[in-house]
Parts: structure tokens; C-alpha cells; sequence
């Protein structure tokens, strides 16, 4: 498939910021932000963090000179997270309110406790537990109750991947050589990632060393494949190819503006092909907004410097974990430079269900968010200037 060349200023410009930044947070930290490249180029590199600063300026001069229209939006909204992950991957990094503000565009503000209680009370409801102090122990045994043993969890993934594809495919015109292949993670620190390559490919990894249960394998085949990261990156790389998409924006970036929408979108998934309506299937989405919203409180409370102990029993109490799981809540939490990811799931998810429930039964509802999810991004914007 032809690719398109790299044929103005403003792309190589961007391009080469973003790859200088890549090598040298995946050379210091060995963690990648560009972890999805539509189509990826050889560009001379930017020798020293100097030429780095100084293609940012041009490139903020660039971005000022575009005609008004989603390009320069786009850059406008991208040049302040690159001017901010360069100061992370040289050892300067900003404090939790301000990368939340500058790499996403969210409100730095913790999650509502009354929303997150009122979340724990439904989770109550479903699993018919009369106390609140019953609730931790409930949800424990939910999950023993529907646990998938290690030797079945790559199989049962699989199972769900395909049964996932055939409903997303009912309401997305995806290519017929699309594909996600499943591969098993081990030793790793993450549940799983899906690693879009282009060509309407994609590796979902999976870490078969975490214990699984059935729904939540669901939840991780919707979230990373279908109709959620896959499905988003593959519509992404269409409108590159095919419509109107600047050279630049082929490029993702690990934290960016984009984070709320493409998480938003992927948490979202399950409701999206109808993997809303079983008990088992309405907890798991409960809980996951419940856990996402305890991890941003978990942040604030590392950002305030409260003891560790303090943090593991709150991980525990709000997110109904059990110690093991609020040990690795709290680690994420403590990680300075990418805590505050955890804010697009929160935020995200809320933004995209509400733009999902006013344009339910619309046809034009996926074509909003997946085919031109920068609109979602310019009217959320201007709802919270309002």
C-alpha cells in the first residue's frame, strides 16, 4: 500500500520532535511515546535536547501560521504536551496538576467521592449485599467464582476476540484483512496492550501471569480490539489514507489530548456492541469506572505526600481490591511521570458516554467518535468553557 511522503516543514518538524523524544525516553526509561505510528519514516535525527527546544519554537511558529481548521487546532493542542515531555524525559517533571492540565486538557481535580459511593452502592445492589463493610469480601468471591484457570485464559481470550470482531464488524466497515493476533505476556507489569502496527494489524498482549476471570477478559477483547483500540487505530489509519489527515497526526502519542477520547472510547467498548445487559457484564463496567476513579485519587493522595499506608488501605476500600491488586494500584499511583494517564480513563469515559447517550440510535454516532474523534475534543472543549 503506498504510503505518504513526508512533503512539508510542519510534519518533518513534528515528526523528528517526536522521535527524538521516543529514543531517548525509550534509551532512559524504557518506555515508548510513540507506541502507535500509522506510517512510520526515516528522518534525520535532532542531535543534542538543544536542537530539540529549538525545533519546538519552530514548530510552535509553524503551528501559528496554519489557517484555522483541525490541523492547526491539532498542533496547538500536541505543541505544549511535546514542550512537556521533553521536560519529563530530561529529568524534569511537572507536578500531578500540571501534567493533567497540559498533556491532556483535563481538570486537575480529584474523583467525586460521593460518585464513586454511589457506584459501590450499585455494585452492592447487583451482588445483593445488605453492608457496606460485606462489599470487599462479595466482590472477592464474584471473582473466584468467575475465575479462568491460567491454562484456559489465552483460549478463553481468544474465543472472545472472535465473538467481539463479529459485533464490531456489524457496525464498522473494517477492511477484510483486518486482524488482531493475541500473544501471551509474561514478568510484565501491565494486564495487557494492544500494539497497533498499520495495515489494519494489530498484536493484543496479554499477561497470562495475572489472574483472570471471565468478564474480565471480556472487557480486555472490547477494550484493546473490538471495538476499542484496534478498531479506533484502524479507522484512523482509513481517514489517513483516504481522507482528509495531516501527515503528523499519524503519529500517537503516549500522553496527549487524544488520551481521554482513544481510552474514553476503549472503556466504552462493552456498551458499545451490547456487552452491557448480563449482571456480569454491568459489574465489571462498574467496577472499572469504581477502580479508575480510586487510582485517581490515589494519585492526588501520592501527590500530597499522605503515607503509604494510607494509600493501600484506600486502594482497597474504594477500589474493592484485595491487598495484592491495591500494592500494584499503589505503584501505579507513586509513578510520577505517568500517574496521571489514569485521568483519561476517568474523564474519558464520562465524555464519551455522555456524547454516546445523546446520540444514541443515531447512525452518525460512530462516525462522530471513531472516523473524526478531534470533534469530539473541540466540543467537549468549548462545553466546559460554557
Amino acid at each position: 500500500m503506498p504510503r505518504r511522503p513526508v512533503d512539508d516543514e510542519t510534519a518533518r518538524t513534528f515528526l523528528r520532535v517526536a522521535y527524538a523524544l521516543d529514543r531517548t525516553s525509550r534509551r532512559k526509561y524504557g518506555t515508548r511515546l510513540t507506541p502507535w505510528d500509522l506510517d512510520p519514516v526515516r528522518l534525520p535525527p535532532l542531535p543534542s535536547t538543544e536542537a530539540v527546544h529549538d525545533a519546538l519554537k519552530r514548530l510552535e511558529s509553524l503551528a501559528r501560521k496554519e489557517p484555522p481548521g483541525f490541523r492547526r487546532d491539532w498542533l496547538r493542542d500536541h505543541v505544549p504536551t511535546l514542550r512537556t515531555l521533553a521536560a519529563m524525559v530530561s529529568g524534569r517533571v511537572p507536578p500531578l496538576p500540571k501534567q493533567v492540565e497540559v498533556l491532556y486538557d483535563l481538570p486537575a481535580k480529584p474523583a467525586d467521592e460521593e460518585e464513586l459511593e454511589e457506584l459501590r452502592d450499585e455494585i452492592r445492589r447487583i451482588l445483593h449485599v445488605p453492608k457496606a463493610d460485606e462489599l470487599l469480601a462479595a466482590v472477592e468471591a464474584w471473582e473466584d467464582d468467575h475465575a479462568v484457570p491460567r491454562e484456559a485464559v489465552p483460549i478463553t481470550m481468544s474465543k472472545y476476540l472472535r465473538v467481539a470482531r463479529r459485533a464490531s464488524r456489524r457496525l464498522f466497515k473494517l477492511p477484510p484483512r483486518e486482524r488482531v493476533r493475541l500473544v501471551s505476556t509474561h514478568g510484565r507489569a501491565t494486564s495487557g496492550a494492544c500494539y497497533y502496527t498499520r495495515d489494519y494489524q494489530s498484536a493484543v498482549k496479554l499477561n497470562t501471569d495475572l489472574p483472570w476471570t471471565g468478564p474480565a477478559l471480556r472487557d480486555m477483547a472490547a477494550h484493546e480490539a473490538y471495538p476499542g483500540h484496534h478498531v479506533h487505530q484502524a479507522t484512523r489509519e482509513w481517514e489517513y489514507l483516504h481522507a482528509d489527515f495531516p501527515r503528523e497526526a499519524a503519529v500517537s502519542l503516549a500522553a496527549c489530548p487524544m488520551g481521554p477520547v482513544e481510552e474514553g472510547l476503549a472503556e466504552n467498548a462493552m456498551l458499545f456492541i451490547g456487552w452491557d445487559r448480563s449482571p456480569e457484564d454491568r459489574l465489571t463496567l462498574l467496577l472499572n469506572r469504581l477502580r479508575w476513579g480510586t487510582e485517581v485519587n490515589l494519585a492526588w493522595m501520592v501527590h500530597r505526600e499522605e503515607p503509604r499506608r494510607e494509600l493501600l488501605r484506600y486502594a482497597m476500600h474504594s477500589g474493592l481490591v484485595d491487598w495484592a491488586k491495591a500494592l500494584r494500584d499503589v505503584r501505579y499511583a507513586a509513578n510520577r511521570m505517568w500517574a496521571s494517564y489514569a485521568f483519561c480513563y476517568w474523564h474519558g469515559t464520562a465524555m464519551i458516554r455522555r456524547r454516546y447517550e445523546r446520540m444514541r440510535g443515531d447512525p452518525a454516532f460512530y462516525d462522530v467518535l471513531y472516523w473524526k474523534p478531534h470533534t469530539v475534543r473541540t466540543l467537549e472543549k468549548a462545553f466546559r468553557r460554557l
